[in-house]
């Protein structure tokens, strides 16, 4: 049986050498930084604490249970965000798991749509390469109400760059695909009342 937590904790512990890629609304990158991100289970508590690296800062976070409104895939991707969002502002973050390579975005929805997509290159490999020009323009294509941006080869982004409305289903998607073929993703998804969807293998 899927043990959330305990896959979570399999494919996410250790520390992640990261750059962090901020983009605007339109895909264009405004800044970015590298990061240090330490995950770890001590005592029952699974603890994370993400460094700044320029900047030295530091950031922690401690929790002994999932919170409810995070969603755990099979191969340790995840989601966190709100269990019910309105037609405007609201935050979600993704993140997809390939060995010792991970990749993460964090959304901002914003009334007049897409505000900002964080996107996030982390690796257990250090140092972290190859780079991402610099600076990183997103391609993108519509797939039906959406929005895909491809960040770098075998990455895409499902954005809703839309203005919803009361009563437009939305979903935010993160999906990398391997040499093989195969397909590491997950899609946080909000029906037509704003209430959080269950994870699907669908995609759009």
């Amino acid at each position: 049986m899927h043990d959330p937590r305990s896959t979570l904790l399999n494919h996410n512990s250790g520390r992640w050498a990261g750059c962090f890629i901020r983009l605007n609304g339109s895909g264009l990158e405004q800044e970015r930084f590298p990061t240090v991100l330490d995950v770890e289970e001590r005592d029952g508590v699974i603890q994370t604490n993400l460094t700044y690296v320029n900047r030295g800062e530091q950031r922690a976070m401690n929790f002994t249970a999932l919170p409810f409104t995070m969603q755990v895939g099979a191969d340790g991707g995840w989601s966190l965000g709100p269990s019910s969002i309105t037609p405007w502002n609201w935050v979600g973050e993704l993140c997809v798991v390939r060995g010792t390579q991970r990749r993460r975005m964090i959304v901002r929805h914003g009334t007049s749509g897409l505000d900002s997509v964080v996107y996030v290159r982390e690796s257990q490999d250090e140092p972290l390469q190859p780079l991402l020009p610099e600076p990183l323009h997103c391609p993108s294509h519509p797939i039906n109400a959406f929005t895909v941006w491809t960040p770098e080869p075998g990455v895409e982004l499902l954005l809703d760059s839309r203005v919803r409305q009361s009563g437009d289903a939305t979903a935010c998607g993160l999906r990398w695909s391997s040499p093989d073929g195969s397909n590491h993703q997950i899609m946080r998804r909000y029906d037509s009342q704003g209430q959080m969807q269950p994870l699907s293998e669908a995609w759009g």
